[in-house]
Formats: C-alpha cells, structure tokens, sequence
C-alpha cells in the first residue's frame, strides 16, 4: 500500500512548470514567459499597494511603469512567436480549441466502419470539450478568435 502524497508547495509546483517550459520551448520563448511572469507578478503586488489609498512613493510608481513596459515587451516576443497561450487563458483555450477542432476533423473524416470504439469515444470527448471551450469564449466575447475554425 502506497503513503498518500500531499499536494506540492507552491515553490516546487513553480519549479516544476519552469523545468517542463525548458523543456518544451525554445529558450527566447521561455525568457519571455518567465518576463512576463515576474513583471506581472511585481505590477499585480504595486496595484494592490495603490488600491490601499495610499500614495505610491515615486520609485514604487516607475516600477509599476517599469514592470508593464517589461510584460509588453515580453507579450509582442510571444505574439510574433505565436505563443501567447503560454501567458494568456483566452489564448491558452483558442489553442486548445484549434487542435480540438483538428482532431475532430481527423476523426470525422474516416469512414465510420473503420473507426474502433476508442476512436467513437476520443470524436465524442473532444467534441464535448470544444463544445465547452466555445461556450466559454463566447462568455468572454472572443468567438473572433475561433471564426473560420471548424
């Protein structure tokens, strides 16, 4: 019998999504995302230092300014790389979306008497799941993000 593990902490967990990024994507696209994710990080503490009513020392303002140029900067890097789901949820579900959509059309385009269960049960997941994923972009109001898509 095994012990039950508990969840990760927060740092390895951070760790953990560093290593598998390095692993996964070139070099220049995991410096964006590790920009991006420190600089929002650092403006997202700075908002919640404004939000207090509070003045904002003049040095805390230009790293605030400073930390929104970086996320920028780091945003246009993953935009030209057409990775922005990396950074962005709606970006992350328009992705998962677009592969959803071409796993169903792979699969619907066999004959049906030579699809296997399995194959009946991945077509009906993956339909259920871009199904999910329209109508969660169409809360948000970013169908423009999936028109032309199947």
């Amino acid at each position: 019998m095994s012990a039950p593990t508990a969840p990760l902490p927060p740092a390895a967990e951070v760790a953990m999504r560093s290593l598998d990024l390095r692993l996964r994507f070139p070099a220049e696209i995991v410096a964006a995302v590790t920009v991006h994710e420190t600089a929002a990080e650092r403006a997202a503490e700075l908002a919640a230092k404004a939000a207090t009513g509070k003045d904002l020392p003049a040095l805390d303002v230009r790293s605030w300014e400073f930390a929104e140029e970086l996320m920028a900067g780091a945003r246009t890097r993953l935009a030209n790389a057409g990775r922005l789901d990396l950074i962005d949820e709606v970006w992350s579900k328009v992705t998962r979306y677009r592969e959803l959509s071409a796993l169903v059309d792979r699969l619907s385009s066999r004959e049906s008497h030579y699809m296997t269960p399995a194959d009946w049960r991945e077509l009906q997941q993956a339909q259920d799941e871009r199904a999910d994923l329209h109508f969660e972009l169409k809360r948000a109001g970013r169908l423009d993000l999936i028109e032309g898509v199947a």
